[in-house]
C-alpha cells in the first residue's frame, strides 16, 4: 500500500475512528487502496499516524457496509466486487432514495428546494451534452435527498448502499437509457408543491432507468 505523507489530524468535533473511517474512506475512492490489497495494520498504523484501534474500529465500519473483508487470523483486504455486487448496491440506492424523497420533499424549505434544482439542473444539463460527470451529478442529486429525508435511519442505511455503488463497478450509465422526461420533469414537478408522492415517482423512474441499464450492462458482456 502507498504510504501518503499525510496523517490523521485528530478533530475535537469527531471521535477518532470517524475520522479514520473517513480517511480510509476518500483511500478506498480515489484507488489508493486498491481491490483486493491486503491490509497491514502496521502500514495503516504508520500512515495514519493513529493507533490500532481507531483503525480497527474503522475497518469494523467498512466491513459492514462491504468494501473491506475481513477473516480472523487469515486476511483483512479491500474487497473485489463483482457486477452482482453493483446491481444489489444499486437497487438499495434507488429504494433509499425514493423513500427519502416521499418523506423529505414535503418539509423541504424553499432554500431547499433552491438546492435540490441547481443539482437537477446541472445533472440535466450533462446528460444533454453527454457528459461522463452526468453520474455522478446524479448521485449528488441522491445524496441531497437522502441527508433532507428527516429520517436518521433512513441516512444511515443509504450512506452504506451509496458507497457501495461509488465502490463496485458502477458502469457510466448509457444516456440512451436515461427516461429525462420521468425523472427531471416529474421531480421538478414534485418541488413545485413539496408533492412527497409525485417525489417517489420519480424515485421509481430512477429504479427503471437503473433496471434498464443493468440489463444493457448484462447484455454487453454476455
Amino acid at each position: 500500500m502507498p504510504v501518503p505523507k499525510s496523517t490523521v489530524e485528530n478533530s475535537p468535533r469527531k471521535l477518532l475512528r470517524d475520522v479514520v473511517y473517513e480517511k480510509m474512506l476518500a483511500a478506498l475512492r480515489d484507488g489508493t487502496l486498491e481491490h483486493g490489497e491486503r491490509l497491514n495494520d502496521d502500514e495503516l498504523v504508520a500512515w495514519l499516524g493513529v493507533s490500532r484501534t481507531p483503525i480497527r474500529e474503522a475497518i469494523a465500519k467498512l466491513v459492514d457496509i462491504g468494501l473491506v473483508e475481513m477473516e480472523a487470523n487469515r486476511y483483512t483486504r479491500v474487497a473485489t466486487p463483482t457486477l452482482d455486487d453493483w446491481v444489489t448496491a444499486s437497487r438499495a440506492m434507488a429504494g433509499f432514495f425514493e423513500l427519502s424523497l416521499r418523506w423529505g420533499v414535503p418539509e423541504y424549505s424553499d432554500a431547499e428546494v433552491r438546492d435540490l434544482r441547481k443539482l437537477l439542473d446541472r445533472a440535466d444539463d450533462l446528460r444533454k451534452v453527454r457528459d461522463n460527470g452526468f453520474s455522478g451529478a446524479v448521485t449528488a442529486v441522491i445524496e441531497f435527498a437522502v441527508e433532507h429525508s428527516g429520517n436518521p435511519l433512513v441516512r444511515n442505511a443509504a450512506q452504506g448502499a451509496l458507497e457501495r455503488v461509488r465502490f463496485t463497478l458502477n458502469p457510466t450509465p448509457p444516456f440512451e437509457q436515461w427516461d429525462s422526461e420521468a425523472f427531471f420533469s416529474i421531480l421538478r414537478e414534485s418541488l413545485e408543491d413539496r408533492d412527497g408522492e409525485t417525489a417517489a415517482e420519480a424515485g421509481r423512474a430512477l429504479t427503471r432507468n437503473i433496471e434498464h441499464h443493468i440489463d444493457a450492462v448484462r447484455s454487453s458482456r454476455g
